[in-house]
């Protein structure tokens, strides 16, 4: 069935789109923009070389010595390890310790150095930058003023993250910078260090935040909520800026004496973003340029969805800005318990590899076999991985401050909007990325043609400024619902911001949140965007007609919450609901604009069909003048992404078959938390696994006949790989295609220039 409606499809696509290379949007002028309402990415700083080459990365436990010596010998080439309690011991702070404790944390640290290196390979350390009073009682003994100040005045008792606005701050550095030079350790692996678990209150922070604010003081925890307490959000963004600038402070330091040395850091991204508990995050997405590898843990929070790793790794594209990126893949079943199926384990560590996310084995996994098919996975690839980047087509933004200020973690307000709109690009096989809101306060889209802002109803005058010059100079726009109604800190505009652009007009907003309620879409439109049998075929006209054939139109049912707008200008209305626009199209400057007073995207997350995706990929058609110059034909389960090699003059195509069978599991969500009385009743903790059910995938089905097109002007050696299996070339109107006869777990088709 995918090969007939992909079929329809790609000649629906060539015969109304051009499909020639369109030509480069002209980068945005920075002139006159308004003033930012994000953090600037601090400035960057230059990279150890090995990053873009080393990709066999283990993460040991405390170190024992047979386990280190294996990870090396199966020819891992990064080895971090648990160095708590023993990063601490030695150097600036000895003189706590009795001698043979700090000779046991110097012997141990120079003999891991010595045997990684001694391997060719590199050596981190593991450790709590913030986390040293909590490991140390003689460091907390002889540092008490260190501890944080709980709001009630006192200090944290006992001890667990420190207070870095204190000496402590100047001690960490000393610490490392002594580690980096004594020992010659490649690299630090921060946990812990997180605004979430820094926040003091102790005199000269709160003295601090008052001549900051003009005399406010810092709110209470429960005051913190920014959506609702203005001060709460001021103080939030001072408080992170100084994590922030202190890592980046630590990471200077480090560099200067030792040039090599690097940090990755936990760094929880959007992997908590379906809880209601967690919307405000733990970092700011700006954290990551003050690190060199954020790392992402994943497997802990969510059981098996196939949307949701791969968005997560799309975001950690989009925040490390094509820079070192890793994911701390936890190889237990739901991180709880068990040991998890071989092909579970592989496909765990080959997720990551088609966005530029590279995998840490971390080492719980409870069979020595998986550390070394894992390894031989990423050693088989290796070659069309290292110094990749992602190619660019479409970009939807993921927005910081509407999730924050506007949705307030509801998934059906906001987030689902995004999801779906990522998840209708994804599935049609064409390249899409992620961007930020701090991308678009840049300047900087990455080199999309088509930018989505999915409900993005926070937008500041600057970033509604980029939109609109991405657009006058010949860019697409696709945006839907409230995107532009609010400001940064969530205050109404008097109408959207890109009014201008969308050819409509706010008057108000028609919620729906329950099946029956679903608007009942109407089109007669020749427009390209609804003029698709994909779209005709699924309009309800069964028994319309009582006197014979069904009608030719009918109605759409779409699930999704509208804005009510008049259409104004040269807008075209291509659909409407009860006589309001649900869709309309326009042209601006050099540019063009789809806007969906209708949640398509939010209803292609809650409830897809073909041709709510259909309308958002031929919006993105029309509004990109042409589709992509990549894309792929395959089941919509395939994961498809595009990556080049620019220093080899290759294009690189992953196709990943991570959702073939998940087996007959029950549930995939979390379950909503039991009564505290039956929770007592039974004995059972919160965070039981009662709360969810984890689906380990047992098996892989194979994929086959999977076509890659490609339009871009060369001429074109493709290998198979790492099968290293030649794909016959074809011509395809002005492009070339391959015939993938079977994908397995994960095969790139690699796309070779012999000019």
């Amino acid at each position: 069935m995918y090969q007939s409606v992909i079929k329809h499809l790609a000649a629906l696509l060539l015969a109304s789109y051009s499909a020639q290379c369109p030509a480069e949007i002209p980068k945005i002028s920075q002139d006159d923009l308004p003033p930012r309402s994000v953090a600037a990415y601090r400035p960057p700083r230059p990279v150890a070389e090995w990053l873009r080459t080393h990709l066999r990365v283990a993460h040991l436990p405390p170190v024992q010595w047979r386990q280190v010596d294996e990870f090396l010998d199966a020819g891992y080439n990064v080895v971090t390890a648990n160095m708590m309690e023993k990063w601490d011991r030695v150097g600036p702070s000895a003189q706590l310790y009795d001698a043979d404790n700090v000779k046991r944390a110097d012997e141990h640290m120079r003999r891991f150095v010595d045997t990684v290196h001694q391997a060719g390979a590199k050596a981190v350390f593991y450790l709590g930058p913030a986390d040293a009073l909590r490991f140390s009682p003689e460091l907390a003994a002889a540092h008490p003023e260190w501890r944080r100040v709980m709001p009630d005045g006192a200090f944290e008792d006992p001890p667990n993250r420190a207070n870095i606005r204190s000496a402590y701050g100047d001690w960490v550095i000393a610490q490392l910078t002594y580690i980096a030079k004594t020992y010659g350790v490649d690299g630090f692996w921060f946990d812990g260090y997180a605004p979430v678990h820094l926040h003091t209150y102790d005199g000269a922070t709160r003295e601090a935040f008052r001549e900051f604010s003009g005399g406010a003081d810092i709110p209470l925890p429960s005051e913190f909520e920014p959506s609702r307490n203005p001060l709460g959000k001021r103080y939030l963004e001072w408080h992170e800026a100084h994590v922030v600038d202190f890592a980046d402070r630590i990471r200077a330091a480090i560099r200067d004496v030792n040039s090599q040395c690097i940090i990755y850091v936990n760094y929880s991204a959007n992997r908590t973003w379906y809880y209601p508990d967690s919307y405000m995050g733990e970092y700011p997405a700006y954290y990551c340029g003050a690190v060199d590898v954020p790392s992402v843990e994943l497997y802990w929070d969510v059981p098996g969805d196939a949307l949701y790793q791969q968005f997560s790794y799309a975001f950690m594209q989009a925040v490390a800005r094509e820079g070192p990126a890793a994911v701390w893949i936890q190889p237990q079943g739901y991180g709880v318990a068990g040991i998890s199926s071989p092909v579970e384990i592989e496909l765990r560590g080959l997720e990551g590899l088609p966005w530029g996310v590279y995998p840490e084995f971390v080492e719980s996994a409870r069979r020595e076999s998986y550390m070394r098919t894992h390894v031989e996975n990423i050693r088989a690839r290796e070659e069309w991985l290292v110094e990749s980047e992602a190619v660019p087509y479409i970009g939807v933004v993921a927005s910081e401050q509407t999730r924050t200020m506007y949705a307030q973690a509801a998934l059906p307000n906001y987030f689902s909007h995004t999801l779906g709109a990522f998840r209708a690009y994804f599935e049609r096989h064409w390249p899409v990325r992620l961007l930020t809101e701090y991308d678009l306060e840049d300047g900087d889209l990455r080199g999309v043609r088509v930018l989505v802002l999915p409900n993005v109803a926070c937008l500041s005058d600057r970033a509604c400024e980029v939109v609109r010059r991405h657009v006058a100079a010949g860019g697409g726009l696709i945006a839907s619902l409230e995107t532009s109604l609010y400001d940064e800190n969530f205050r109404r505009r008097g109408d959207f911001a890109l009014r201008d652009l969308f050819g409509a007009s706010y008057q108000s907003t028609r919620n729906v949140s329950m099946r029956d309620q679903a608007l009942k879409i109407e089109t007669d439109s020749q427009h390209p965007i609804f003029a698709d049998p994909l779209v005709r075929d699924r309009m309800d006209t069964a028994w319309r007609n009582p006197e014979g054939d069904p009608p030719n139109r009918g109605m759409l049912d779409l699930v999704a919450s509208s804005a009510i707008v008049t259409a104004e200008g040269s807008a075209e209305i291509l659909a409407t609901f009860e006589g309001h626009p649900a869709a309309l199209a326009t042209e601006y400057r050099q540019g063009r604009v789809v806007y969906l007073p209708a949640g398509f995207d939010k209803a292609m997350f809650f409830y897809p069909e073909t041709w709510i995706r259909q309308v958002l990929v031929n919006a993105c058609s029309w509004a990109g003048r042409g589709g992509p110059t990549l894309e792929a034909e395959g089941p919509l389960m395939l994961a498809t992404t595009f990556r080049r090699q620019p220093a080899k003059n290759r294009i690189v195509v992953h196709l990943l078959n991570d959702a073939s069978s998940w087996g007959r599991h029950s549930t995939y969500q979390k379950l909503a938390a039991l009564p505290e009385e039956l929770n007592r009743k039974w004995g059972l903790p919160a965070q039981s696994e009662l709360r969810g059910v984890y689906p380990n995938r047992e098996e892989v089905i194979p994929l086959t006949d999977i076509r890659v097109r490609c339009r871009e002007p060369g001429h074109w050696r493709v290998m198979l790989q790492p099968e290293n299996m030649p794909l016959q070339v074809k011509q395809s109107g002005d492009g070339v295609e391959v015939v993938v006869p079977q994908v397995n777990m994960h095969s790139m088709v690699v796309f070779e220039s012999h000019e």
